[in-house]
């Protein structure tokens, strides 16, 4: 099997298994997700199968601050556990999409190199909304990060990640 061939089939398991968790959702019910205006964030509350981003989060010993991707509709959301009173989350999103030359795991002057980036947020919730790390129809990659503000350490993010796959 080719790799274009091998792609096509792990998008078409990916929007089939999303399509599954999506009818499955529409029967338990909808998803909770803080409220957003359409300039923070780019959707709210959309059935997929997210997975953790590994070497995107700050190790911040007996918590964690994660970034977390979908598996068929290409959105990126950040999680602090556990949230205490006051704390916030959010995700910030590259304006433009990233250049293939760009590693996995770009630097901050990377990002804005190439444009900036946006702030998904802040929200006083243990989640971010969602944020598009890939524009399918105009082939663009975003850069995203997981970011959060606590009452000890201020506010941090964890490593750019694009994903590519």
């Amino acid at each position: 099997m080719t790799s274009t061939n091998a792609t096509t089939s792990k998008r078409f398991r990916r929007a089939l298994l999303a399509v599954v968790i999506g009818a499955a959702f529409t029967v338990a019910g909808p998803i909770s997700a803080a409220s957003a205006t359409p300039s923070e964030c780019d959707q709210s509350g959309i059935p997929d199968y997210y997975q953790v981003v590994n070497g995107s989060s700050p190790n911040l010993g007996d918590r964690t601050l994660q970034l977390w991707n979908g598996g068929a509709f290409n959105y990126s959301y950040a999680r602090l556990s556990p949230r205490y009173s006051g704390e916030q989350v959010w995700v910030d999103r590259s304006l433009n999409g990233m250049p293939s030359s760009l590693p996995m795991y770009p630097t901050t002057e990377q990002v804005n190199a190439n444009g900036g980036w946006k702030q998904c947020g802040p929200f006083s919730s243990s989640e971010s909304s969602l944020v598009m790390n890939w524009n399918t129809s105009q082939q663009r990659h975003y850069a995203v990060r997981a970011c959060a503000r606590t009452a000890i350490l201020g506010s941090f993010c964890g490593n750019w990640y694009i994903d590519r796959s």
